[in-house]
């Protein structure tokens, strides 16, 4: 009850011989504890009978009281309120009388809870007092379906209170903030980690310092796990807030009280520069701050369901102070062929692999590796997710018109970049002819052009760009090399154990791939704490590089097939991603379920 506080009702019971001063101490301590309100707590700890409960404070509140807990209520009436709206306000309606409905309220002198229910129901009211625990009780009662039981605690999900989320709120907020050695700095444009109060819980709505707070809290969560995307995803009876850790995905620890959906999104759609009431299309948008210094853009997409709005933030670091190409897990023969194709002064370079392969990071870690102040870098990208130094960096917007009846794409990026007088060009992605044969001619002309593409494997890449419309000639005297890659998922280092007695069946299939598994190091998941039971921790990528040489540049003709392209590579070397994972195996990197799983 927001008019009377916890002190005020203890000294009410106290003053009418209820209770002792004692018992008042141990009602204030388990309030702070729990979040519950006073009443509730008197009636929990067995300390005041619930006749008594209703009868004082309905005089002190000068209202009349009612126990739901022996009243069926008509479910007609019941649900003259929506259920979110009643659990939001804790209200139920419970019965007629003329032309007033009867309410139960947790707080019957909340006259602004009163005068929203006349101005949006349009209905009369007689507010009553009632228990918090009945009100919650009826209202699900009310809204059951035909024949449903009452719903459970687990049915319904993360039920909890307001009042105990401020408490869950502010532990978190205080363990994420150790967890990152201190609150990131106040500058604008910055996240800002406060603690929550009860009072701020109690303001739900899109502009409440709640609100904010709680995308802070989410933000900086996702951050400390290392995660690569943020899922917040309405469904029936409650939200869920999910993170992408190591490509799976993780619940977060942070339950957050379903009365909390439309603020949470609409919070979310204000910081992405997105129309908050257009609720039936997709929307994209883009979050830029700082956590602790350090730059962080988010790419947002926002699409309804039928449960509500859902939102990805995709999160971007756009500090490049850390892009090496030793990050990525290379085999020392592979990253030294493969930056052998990096000096060359002209030619193409593809990266391919599904979406989430890093693909991008592979892009930008090469454009690190050559870089030189004496040539000139441009890139074209979609979004520009890492900053690098000396690089000209451009985002392309398909959306925006050139006035020629063109688009302002990865092509007309490309097409433009070549009267820039570049040493070096990056194109984001070859999807179209016109792309690719841009892309091609750039790499005829005396440029170094590197792009990626969507093909499951290097081989796949000369038959793709042929699909595409590029002319095989173009392809033969261009391509420089093909990279393929995959993330996978890598072992814990800090609970990793070996395994002396890998099974037959590994070591056939080790033995078939043409791998020496003399002097091996098999290890096996365990699990601790620092992986949170999981064995797996971190990721490291395998790789298939195809560089192209005479016999393989011999092949590329009119009407070529992939088949044939993979028998010319294999047959001068080409170490196949499955291989690539087996070395990675036997150096006791990663497991081979998880090498099956990626490449197969």
């Amino acid at each position: 009850m927001a008019d009377t506080t916890v002190s005020e009702i203890c000294e009410l019971f106290t003053a009418s011989g209820l209770i002792d001063t004692e018992m008042a101490g141990k009602v204030m301590e388990e309030c702070d504890k729990s979040g519950k309100d006073a009443p509730q707590v008197l009636l929990d700890l067995n300390m005041v009978p619930k006749d008594q409960i209703l009868e004082t404070l309905s005089t002190k509140m000068d209202v009349p009281c009612i126990d739901l807990a022996a009243l069926e209520i008509d479910p007609e009436i019941g649900k003259l309120l929506p259920k979110d709206f009643a659990k939001e306000k804790m209200v139920v309606p419970y019965a007629k009388e003329d032309e007033y409905v009867l309410l139960a309220m947790r707080n019957p002198q909340d006259s602004f809870v009163l005068e929203d229910i006349g101005l949006r129901f349009g209905i009369q009211i007689k507010p009553h007092f009632a228990l918090s625990s009945d009100i919650q009780k009826a209202i699900s009662k009310v809204h059951a379906a035909p024949g449903e039981a009452e719903e459970s605690e687990e049915e319904q999900g993360p039920q909890i209170s307001q009042e105990e989320f401020a408490e869950d709120a502010q532990e978190m907020t205080e363990q994420l903030l150790q967890g990152l050695e201190g609150s990131p700095a106040g500058e604008k444009g910055q996240v800002e980690i406060d603690k929550f109060s009860i009072e701020d819980i109690m303001q739900v709505n899109a502009s409440a310092p709640v609100v904010e707070k709680l995308i802070n809290a989410i933000i900086l969560e996702a951050i400390r796990l290392g995660a690569s995307d943020i899922h917040i995803e309405p469904f029936e009876k409650k939200i869920l807030i999910r993170y992408r850790v190591d490509g799976a995905l993780r619940k977060s620890t942070f339950k957050v009280p379903f009365t909390f959906k439309n603020a949470l999104i609409a919070k979310v759609k204000i910081m992405g520069g997105m129309n908050i009431t257009e609720r039936r299309i997709p929307q994209d948008g883009r979050i830029a701050i700082k956590v602790k210094g350090k730059p962080y853009e988010f790419r947002v997409n926002v699409v309804p369901t039928v449960m509500g709005e859902s939102a990805v933030m995709r999160i971007l670091d756009r500090s490049g102070a850390k892009l090496t190409l030793d990050q990525l897990g290379f085999l020392p023969d592979t990253q030294e062929r493969f930056l052998e194709s990096l000096s060359k002064p002209y030619g193409l370079i593809l990266v391919c692999g599904p979406t989430g392969s890093g693909k991008s990071f592979t892009l930008m870690a090469a454009l690190a590796a050559v870089r030189d102040p004496e040539e000139k870098i441009l890139t074209a990208e979609n979004p520009v997710e890492y900053n690098l130094e000396g690089v000209v960096q451009v985002q392309v917007n398909p959306d925006l018109s050139l006035g020629d009846g063109r688009k302002f794409d990865f092509s007309a990026a490309l097409r433009s970049f070549l009267r820039q007088d570049p040493d070096t060009i990056m194109v984001g992605e070859i999807r179209d002819e016109e792309t690719g044969h841009v892309a091609c001619e750039a790499a005829m002309t005396g440029h170094l052009v590197l792009s990626t593409i969507h093909t499951n494997d290097a081989t796949s890449v000369i038959a793709r760009l042929a699909e595409m419309g590029v002319a095989p000639y173009l392809i033969a005297s261009t391509l420089e090399c093909v990279l393929a890659q995959r993330l996978i998922r890598t072992l814990c280092k800090s609970c990793k154990e070996p395994d002396p007695n890998p099974s037959a069946e590994v070591l056939k299939i080790i033995e078939e791939s043409g791998i020496d598994a003399k002097g091996a190091t098999f290890m096996k998941i365990k699990g601790c704490s620092k992986c949170n039971n999981k064995g797996m921790k971190g990721r490291t990528a395998i790789h298939e590089l195809m560089v192209m040489n005479g016999p393989l540049r011999d092949i590329c003709k009119p009407g070529i097939k992939n088949d044939d392209v993979k028998a010319v590579a294999v047959k001068n070397g080409l170490r196949t991603l499955v291989q690539d994972g087996l070395i990675k195996v036997t150096k006791g990197v990663t497991t081979f379920e998880e090498i099956m799983a990626a490449a197969k």
